[in-house]
C-alpha cells in the first residue's frame, strides 16, 4: 500500500511539474506577445522613453532597406521624426522561447516614414529578446518588406 501512495505521489508532483513549466512557457509566450503589440502602440505614440526602456544598449536593427543600425540611432529617428508611422499593427506572430531568450516573428502593418524613407505596406518581422535583470529586453530586429503577390 506505501508503494502505491509512493508511486502514485511521484506521479502527481511530475505531472503538476510538468504543467507548471508549460503554464510558465505560455505565459512567457503571451508577454512577449503583449510585449510587441505595446511597443507598436509606443512607436505610433511616439513614446521613445518606452523603446529606451524596453530595448538593450546593445540593440542591432536591421531594416527592410537593408541598412543595419544600433539603438542610439533608432532612438535618434524617433526623436527628430526621422522615423514616425500612423500605423503599426502586428499579427500572426510566433514566439519560441529558449530559456533566457525569446524569438518572436511575425508581420506588420505599416504607415509612415522609418529612417527618412516611407515604410507604408507590409513587413515581416524577427526580433530577439532576452532576460536580463530578471525583465525582457529587445536586442536585435531584423525586417524584410513582405512579398507582394
Amino acid at each position: 500500500m506505501n508503494r502505491l501512495f509512493a508511486v502514485v505521489a511521484v506521479a502527481v508532483v511530475f505531472l503538476a511539474t510538468t504543467l507548471c513549466v508549460s503554464a510558465s512557457a505560455q505565459s512567457v509566450e503571451e508577454q512577449i506577445k503583449k510585449m510587441e503589440i505595446d511597443r507598436a502602440a509606443a512607436v505610433v505614440k511616439g513614446d521613445v522613453a518606452k523603446l529606451d526602456k524596453e530595448t538593450s544598449d546593445d540593440y542591432t536593427l536591421i531594416t527592410a532597406a537593408g541598412q543595419m543600425s544600433d539603438k542610439a540611432q533608432m532612438l535618434i529617428a524617433f526623436k527628430s521624426g526621422q522615423s514616425k508611422l500612423s500605423v503599426d499593427t502586428v499579427s500572426d506572430m510566433k514566439v519560441h522561447v529558449y530559456g533566457d531568450t525569446a524569438i518572436v516573428t511575425g508581420k506588420a502593418d505599416v504607415k509612415g516614414m522609418l529612417g527618412g524613407k516611407d515604410a507604408t505596406g507590409q513587413m515581416l518581422f524577427t526580433r530577439v529578446y532576452v532576460k536580463k535583470g530578471g525583465h525582457w529586453v529587445a536586442v536585435a530586429l531584423q525586417q524584410t518588406r513582405a512579398a507582394t503577390p
